[in-house]
């Protein structure tokens, strides 16, 4: 639950960035903006994908931990 909440964090921070990428993009057409734009997206979503998989990835160490105590 905690990596979960880690992940989202980031997207939110990735986020952030990126609509203010767009709007010094929209403001001033600075070509580096729209990249770092794409950059911030792009994290983002990656970074929600990462929280999607987090939940499976803590329960399948929590069963191969368990598994070791007898």
């Amino acid at each position: 639950m905690m990596t979960q909440r880690l992940w989202l964090g980031l997207a939110v921070v990735y986020t952030c960035t990126a609509v203010v990428q767009l709007y010094l993009l929209a403001s001033t057409g600075a070509v580096w903006a729209g990249t770092l734009t794409a950059v911030g997206f792009v994290a983002a979503l990656l970074c929600v994908l990462a929280a999607w998989k987090a939940p499976k990835r803590e329960r399948d160490d929590t069963r191969e931990i368990d598994s070791h105590h007898p």
